[in-house]
């Protein structure tokens, strides 16, 4: 009795320090004057003085009580409501002044869902430049819900999203959502978006579980998974219950403490947080890779619970052209809105950045180099006093963008390369296992880039060396890995303008009819320029003397080669006996190559190491007893076939199917530690046969 008298009488002290009124012993007399103590006391004068009528008084009751709604849920937290009694005192104020909280907002639509989502589109297509197909799969997408209805206890919908970085992805996502909003669908227009690769051990599960359950009871309608491909295994397994069963059942008991989830240390307590549920949300998984990537890392049942796959294709040069416009817009509305620089058009910018925009990066690359542009012509306006409304001319000179302001011209473009990313790119060197001799030619390239800029100081001849090269090797001995190093490393030294790696196989530089050849192999090398042509199994460019498409792209190469040896690097790449026979089917190959670097293949010590740091990078130790057998297990591997056995796959394939034994060996065994891996859950059956 006395609790009850208690809640009572705080219930009572909540609604007049909000309300200024006993809510459950009074009622309001609308033509009485109204008196108000919410803490924002200019503000009430102005009402008093303008509330001439009950009308009036609620309008302005229900302007005040807007601003202190999240007061409210605030102060029900530090005094002592339950959840319960808050839903309450909420409908009270709902019933009474037609307030609605934002916590109780139901998301309805107004009129049909067809022609409301063709307005959403129409709207859209004006802001994103993105093909219209595109753009209705994804409104479609948040449709669904709208014409299917909803599942009690699931998500609103699933969406996969998949297409290259910068096709247009993240602006078409929030613009649809920010129209859903203005036409009061949503109650928000916030996008939660939570990046997988930031969790990626055990010991971050309380930071993962905090951070989706800020976005799952949040105001915000959207939820975007992105980087899930490199996710750690146990929360992946959450984003999959949440998206087959709706929620997820958590393995331990959390509370809240002040709006944070908090594991619990004090057993059983009341309203505790058990199980996180994806009830009313749109749950969207955001990748580059395409639909197989989602299949690896949560299997087959998560892709039948997702309705909607949009893929967004790669932008076209037209479409490239209208971005850039628009981007050039919106730096002239900044200079002058920011800095009051009245930035003339210029075509010439405009086609320059057409031109060194990275191919790789799409639309995201254009948003950095005019973010560049527009740092560099703030660093001006900050270093020196312009005039408001100062004229600045745009043009391009000896391939280098710049402003003239005055009398002065400004650099566009800025330089990336740093001696911290020469040193990151230094230690992922000495961090991979073996290659030595492949370490130490990159290292000597930079040495012999840094005597050349000597000579050149010092009024010297300077004589530039071959840079393209050839990796020989059997598969999985780190060809890629190098080259995409490499590329970096270019890049950090001053040897290559952009330093991008474009990994490409025949069937990207050869096409299937007459003339068509030619064209596709320069608009790979054109995306590469600046960066790195890495050309795996390069062999099968050439299938003989027959083969006359495969020998014009080598033709197309080779010249490409020529033009373009300061700022372009080819690397290719196949079998050490394949790639001799290749370097015989054009003249100019053997010549244009000169670094030939070849990968040998890993012993049974560096395999082991390889699967210590496998193990490791997923969250797992390898126990003592099992690392004499598993380098004895990998020796005996490599001597019987090292070319079909996989190298640094192999190394992994054994871990991740240690990893697979371990989970049904905890299954008996539950106090096992969950990070170690034994001797018994590795096989050490050699599966592959001897080459022939």
């Amino acid at each position: 009795m006395a609790d009850r008298d208690k809640k009572r009488e705080e219930k009572e002290r909540l609604m007049r320090e909000v309300l200024n009124k006993d809510r459950l012993n009074n009622t309001i007399d609308p033509n009485e004057a109204v008196e108000l103590s919410l803490g924002i006391k200019k503000e009430v004068d102005e009402i008093a003085d303008t509330m001439k009528s009950s009308n009036d008084a609620l309008d302005a009751l229900k302007a005040v009580l807007e601003k202190q709604k999240k007061d409210l849920e605030e102060m029900s937290l530090l005094n002592g409501l339950n959840t319960e009694e808050m839903v309450k005192v909420q409908k009270d104020l709902q019933d009474d002044y037609g307030v609605q909280s934002e916590a109780q907002a139901i998301e309805v639509l107004p009129g049909d869902s067809g022609e409301v989502f063709e307005e959403i589109l129409n709207e859209v297509k004006r802001k994103v430049v993105v093909e219209e197909d595109t753009l209705r799969q994804l409104t479609t997408a948040f449709r669904r819900p709208y014409v299917m209805g909803e599942t009690k206890g699931k998500a609103k919908n699933v969406i996969l999203v998949t297409g290259p970085i910068g096709s247009g992805k993240h602006s078409s996502l929030s613009a649809v959502v920010r129209s859903i909003y203005e036409r009061q669908i949503f109650i928000s227009d916030v996008i939660y978006t939570i990046d997988m690769s930031l969790y990626q051990s055990g010991s971050q599960e309380q930071i993962f579980l905090q951070d989706l359950y800020k976005c799952l009871i949040g105001k915000g309608s959207v939820i975007c998974f992105e980087n899930f491909e490199i996710g750690f295994p146990a929360f992946l397994r959450m984003l999959d219950e949440l998206v087959c069963e709706g929620k997820t059942v958590l393995s331990k008991r959390y509370v809240l403490n002040k709006g944070i989830l908090v594991e619990n240390q004090t057993g059983l307590v009341k309203e505790a947080v058990d199980s996180l549920s994806a009830e009313g949300k749109y749950l969207v998984f955001m990748t580059t890779k395409g639909t197989k990537s989602v299949q690896d890392a949560f299997g087959a049942d998560f892709l039948y619970h997702v309705l909607d796959t949009v893929t967004f294709p790669k932008l076209d040069d037209e479409r490239m052209n209208k971005i850039i416009h628009i981007k050039m817009t919106e730096f002239q509305q900044r200079s002058l809105n920011n800095l009051k620089l009245v930035v003339n058009d210029s075509k010439e910018i405009e086609e320059w950045v057409m031109k060194h925009f990275d191919k790789t990066l799409g639309a995201d690359a254009v948003h950095d180099l005019f973010q560049d542009f527009y740092i560099s012509l703030s660093q001006q306006a900050l270093e020196k006093q312009i005039p408001e409304n100062a004229e600045v001319q745009l043009m391009v000179e000896e391939d280098v963008p710049v402003a003239k302001v005055s009398d002065d011209k400004i650099v566009l473009s800025r330089t990336k390369t740093s001696s911290e990313e020469i040193e990151a790119v230094n230690k992922e060197l000495d961090e991979i296992v073996g290659l030595e001799m492949v370490k130490n030619y990159i290292k000597s390239v930079q040495s012999h880039i840094k005597m050349q800029e000597i000579r050149r100081a010092q009024g010297m001849k300077t004589g530039e060396i071959s840079k393209h090269m050839i990796f020989t090797g059997n598969p999985g001995t780190g060809k890629t890995t190098i080259a995409r190093l490499l590329s970096r490393y270019m890049k950090a030294i001053g040897a290559l303008s952009r330093g991008q790696l474009v990994e490409v196989t025949r069937a990207d530089l050869v096409a299937q009819y007459v003339g068509q050849t030619a064209p596709l192999t320069m608009s790979v090398i054109k995306s590469a320029l600046g960066g790195v042509l890495f050309i795996d199994e390069a062999y099968s460019l050439y299938r003989g003397k027959d083969d006359a498409f495969g020998l014009e792209c080598i033709d197309t190469i080779v010249k490409a080669m020529e033009d373009h040896r300061d700022d372009l690097i080819i690397i290719l790449a196949g079998y050490k006996k394949e790639m001799e026979v290749f370097m015989e089917s054009n003249s100019g190959l053997k010549s244009r190559f000169p670094n030939i670097i070849n990968f040998p293949d890993y012993t049974g010590e560096e395999l082991r190491k390889i699967a210590q740091i496998q193990a490791k990078s997923k969250g797992y130790v390898i126990a003592e007893d099992a690392l004499g057998k598993l380098e004895e297990f990998f020796d005996e591997v490599q001597k019987v076939n090292a070319a079909e056995a996989g190298n640094g796959r192999l190394a992994r394939n054994v871990v991740e199917d240690a990893i697979l034994t371990q989970s049904k060996r905890l299954i008996d065994h539950p106090n096992d530690a969950m990070d170690e891996l034994r001797l018994e859950d590795f096989d050490f059956t050699i599966k592959v046969k001897p080459a022939k």
